[in-house]
């Protein structure tokens, strides 16, 4: 009886050393955003602990540094689920430009894991900047050219159906951005474009009875 228990208080350590050497929760907060996910950030489970995930699995092999993360822009321009976004637009930092300490870049709900290929950016996210134009206009993109995300701003002046549509220099129709109703404002569009190919595009804005076109370069 005193063995089998032995063996018990040995098994119970021997799990707790292997879990701590498999998950370091501080971890989560050595990449930008890393909160959202938790441990799920890097482990296949919000618990840590068990098998990495791809982006667990890039970190452990390239990215530490005395057992704590290095974010930076190489880590951050990279695609570890392969899902078409790289790390750091998925975790709102697309430079590697954030530090440890500093405060969340970007929107922390949209944000997405970089070790998952089932979680991954939508192609527009819409920003209400809470702004009250009185003219209805439609902004350059920024950064142009981008690669593969970029911004949109615009403001309609009065309430109503809203349409920010991409189109090739051929006139088809690639995406739409917005297709609803929103109330009188100024809004921003983050717009992805990891499907389309490299070239000039055009973005229309169509609402309260007015139109307006941009020009946007798209560069792989």
């Amino acid at each position: 009886m005193k063995n089998i228990l032995t063996l018990i208080v040995v098994f119970v350590i021997a799990g707790g050393i292997l879990f701590q050497l498999g998950s370091r929760s501080w971890r989560v907060t050595q990449v930008p955003n890393g909160s959202k996910f938790a441990c799920a950030t890097c482990h296949m489970s919000a618990a840590g602990g068990d098998a990495r995930n791809p982006f667990g699995l890039e970190v452990q092999a390239n990215y530490l540094v005395n057992d704590d993360v290095t974010w930076n822009s190489s880590l951050a321009n990279l695609d570890s689920d392969a899902d078409g976004f790289s790390n750091g637009t998925e975790l709102q930092d697309p430079t590697g430009a954030w530090r440890i300490g500093q405060p969340n870049p970007g929107e922390f709900s949209v944000v997405t894991n970089p070790g998952d290929p089932n979680s991954k950016p939508a192609p527009n996210a819409i920003k209400d900047l809470n702004g009250n134009p009185q003219e209805f206009s439609l902004s350059h993109n920024y950064p142009n050219p981008f690669n593969p995300s970029t911004k949109i701003r615009y403001s309609v002046p009065t309430a109503g159906s809203v349409n920010l549509t991409v189109y090739t220099v051929q006139g088809e129709k690639v995406f739409a951005l917005v297709d609803q109703f929103q109330e009188a404002g100024s809004y921003e569009v983050d717009f992805t474009a990891v499907s389309a190919a490299s070239g000039v595009y055009f973005y229309k804005l169509e609402a309260a009875g007015k139109v307006e076109v941009k020009k946007m370069n798209l560069l792989k």
